[in-house]
């Protein structure tokens, strides 16, 4: 009878023991669950205050292009940043960015696919701007043709990537982002940081450059001639007048422009504009002490505003 008993007891034990150790581990699942499921309500909501000021900035530019459709420019109020925005349990705050006032890469080409010289030789001359060999937009271009013929001996096409240690094919597409840029040739690690804040990946191969956004590196890069310093200051002497330039000849007449020939000129002309399509809406949300980024691109056209492609990733 005792060893019966004392049978009894350790049986009874062990299913103490089971049943606490399956309580517990229902209770610590059921707080993963809760876990999960506070995060994806999280996430969520945090996407809609994002769509939201995204809603608003489109509204902006359709404004803007009903009351201002001449010329787009650093002084307006789609320029100018969000203030914080108080909402439940955080905070939304964004900035407009024209990506018509940097250089789209994918301007390199035309719509038929043939290189564009005036876009290439623009091109060539930023690169060189930034320290960077003016050859390095074979690699680009190749980058984005169908085929698989290397432009020049700086080119690369997939038979060049697929000797690296990690190798991967040529896109042989327009570019989808500038950070796409990384993995072509001749744009590793630092070489791509310094040229990146000039660059744009735009869907439209005929995109113009907006003289009133642009940084003066780039504006600089239409000629060989001209100082970059000189057009910092006509940039700056704009906007300390609140003014802006409402034709490309405007700023053609400046004395940082005036020297340029013929040809120059008329390059200016045909790759600059006072006018903008494409925009980045970079929104933050601050929500429960938790930071999250959308990057929505915006193509303007005909007064309507069309979200083209969207970002979670960190700015």
């Amino acid at each position: 009878m005792k060893q019966q008993k004392g049978i009894a007891l350790i049986t009874i034990l062990v299913m103490v023991a089971l049943a606490t150790i399956i309580a517990a581990t229902i209770a610590k699942r059921q707080q993963y669950t809760l876990e999960s499921t506070a995060y994806l309500m999280r996430q969520n909501q945090s996407l809609h205050y994002a769509k939201a000021a995204e809603a608003f900035y489109s509204e902006l530019l359709v404004l803007d292009s009903e009351t201002s459709a001449e010329a787009d420019f650093l002084q307006e109020s789609w320029a100018q940043p969000m203030p914080p925005f108080p909402v439940e349990d955080g905070i939304v705050s964004g900035q407009l960015e024209d990506e018509s006032g940097k250089f789209n890469l994918n301007s390199l080409l035309k719509a038929d696919g043939s290189p564009n010289p005036q876009m290439q030789k623009v091109f060539e001359q930023l690169l060189q701007r930034v320290g960077l060999p003016a050859t390095l937009s074979q690699a680009v271009m190749d980058w984005q043709d169908a085929d698989d013929l290397s432009i020049g001996p700086m080119g690369a096409e997939s038979q060049y990537y697929q000797g690296l240690t990690k190798p991967y094919l040529a896109a042989n597409r327009p570019f989808q982002s500038v950070e796409e840029l990384r993995l072509v040739r001749g744009f590793e690690a630092k070489n791509f940081d310094l040229i990146a804040p000039y660059l744009s990946a735009l869907p439209d191969v005929e995109t113009k450059i907006n003289i009133n956004t642009a940084p003066a590196l780039l504006l600089a890069s239409i000629d060989e001639k001209l100082e970059v310093n000189r057009v910092a200051d006509t940039l700056s002497q704009q906007q300390a007048k609140q003014a802006h330039f409402a034709k490309v000849s405007d700023l053609l007449e400046t004395p940082a422009f005036n020297q340029l020939d013929a040809a120059a000129k008329t390059l200016a002309n045909n790759v600059l504009d006072v006018k903008s399509a494409f925009f980045k809406a970079n929104i933050e949300v601050l929500l429960n002490q938790r930071r999250r980024q959308l990057s929505s691109h915006l193509i303007r056209k005909d007064k309507r505003v069309q979200v083209y492609s969207r970002s979670l990733a960190p700015f």
